[in-house]
């Protein structure tokens, strides 16, 4: 569809800068003399049609170019906020199974204590009493050899038990020592893979910033030539540029169309959800508190309302790595807070939330429903990106760095990946 618009616009630019030409030429002529234009004029005039086609073309082909390392860069960048995000989670959770573990090494050493006391004070009584000295004192008391014999028992099941609680202490004690050094170990590892995940933000950052200035350069240019075109075409250069905006997202819903067609198609058909759990260790790990099963997936429309009035009230509100509110945010950070106003719990990052979801096709979507996009389409371990439907092929996002929250066309970061409902 590009190339054939591309084709009518050269077309209406020929003839008219070749117009143009011609005019200007019989413009330095006699009136009363009639124009007759030489072959050398209508050459001068194709060859300035043709330099303007060709410039045109190799700045359009910069730009595509150019957009197209914009795109890539920022998806590496997305991927390195989700592993901010999932370095962040993981070390919260390595945190508190840390704690956990101090704690029950604290409760353990505890135990061993209390039984160690009690065991020296026996053996302490003992001592004092002499070995035979406890039997003695049981017969004494005991009122038949039947008593005694009952007494003499429950006195080496205590011995028996208390010897017992010692060793089980200590167990525990070493037990829980152990699991104490794991947990703080985990904790370092995370905090070590959270300081590696930064560290490619920043980088990631940098390389999307780059992309960023040398699209605007060549944007600069293309806009000098449009505006060169359009002076001739006597059109307006925002209409163009609005076409192509038209084009892109156009040629973004029809692939998504194929996609659904595609998923129709297939034996799971489109009214199917599935459940997903991720355990490559490239997204962290994160389980659905309950399964999902095959069938049509609830809508909580109540629920949704909530979700949606908290996400409207947070537009025009500034994009900031890792943000989770209330006055910053990322994409998967916004989408949190928002399921959390609507009652649902949720981690993170964007890969997470989508693996605890239930599955849609684009033709299930409804308000409220979340939109992710990923650098491979088929795994949603690279999933960059998210943001939140709402109806009419909308879309509120928390888009980029210098970016605010806002309302967008669902196709302004081409053809979605996946789609989800909590």
């Amino acid at each position: 569809m590009r190339g054939r618009g591309h084709g009518r616009r050269a077309t209406l630019v020929t003839a008219t800068v070749l117009t143009v030409a011609l005019l200007g030429a019989a413009a330095h002529a006699d009136p009363g003399t009639p124009v007759v234009p030489g072959q050398g004029d209508i050459d001068r005039a194709k060859a300035a049609v043709s330099d303007r086609q060709s410039a045109a073309a190799q700045i359009q082909q910069a730009l595509d170019a150019a957009n197209g390392r914009l795109h890539s860069l920022q998806a590496r960048a997305g991927l390195a906020a989700e592993a901010y995000d999932t370095a962040v989670a993981q070390a919260a959770a390595a945190a508190r199974a840390a704690d956990a573990a101090r704690t029950r090494a604290a409760t353990t050493l505890d135990a061993q204590h209390q039984a160690e006391q009690r065991l020296g004070a026996f053996a302490a009584a003992t001592y004092r009493q002499g070995p035979d000295m406890a039997a003695a004192l049981t017969l004494l008391r005991a009122g038949s050899l039947h008593d005694f014999a009952v007494q003499r028992q429950a006195l080496a099941n205590h011995d028996a038990a208390e010897a017992l609680a010692v060793t089980d202490a200590r167990q525990a004690t070493t037990a829980a020592t152990a699991a104490r050094r794991g947990a703080d170990q985990t904790a370092a590892e995370q905090r070590r893979a959270e300081a590696q995940a930064q560290s490619a933000l920043g980088a990631a950052r940098t390389a999307a910033s780059d992309a960023q200035s040398q699209v605007a350069g060549i944007q600069a240019q293309q806009d000098g030539l449009l505006r060169q075109l359009a002076a001739a075409q006597g059109v307006e250069v925002g209409l163009e540029r609005q076409r192509e905006a038209g084009l892109a997202a156009l040629a973004a819903q029809q692939a998504a169309a194929r996609q659904a067609a595609a998923a129709a198609a297939s034996p799971a058909g489109a009214g199917h959800t599935q459940s997903h759990t991720s355990s490559n260790g490239r997204g962290g790990t994160w389980t659905p508190s309950a399964s999902v099963s095959a069938g049509p997936v609830p809508y909580a429309q109540g629920a949704v309302r909530q979700m949606l009035a908290y996400i409207y009230a947070q537009l025009g509100k500034p994009y900031v790595w890792g943000g989770a509110g209330p006055d910053v945010f990322d994409c998967s950070g916004l989408a949190m807070r928002g399921l959390e106003a609507g009652g649902w719990s949720f981690p993170h990052p964007a890969q997470w939330q989508y693996l605890a979801m239930h599955s849609l096709s684009y033709n299930q979507l409804r308000p409220g429903d979340l939109v992710f996009w990923a650098e491979d389409p088929s795994d949603p371990h690279t999933i960059y990106h998210e943001a939140i439907f709402i109806g009419n092929d909308r879309i509120i996002q928390a888009p980029h760095p210098g970016g605010v929250v806002e309302q967008q066309s669902l196709w302004i970061n081409g053809p979605p990946s996946f789609y989800g409902r909590p």
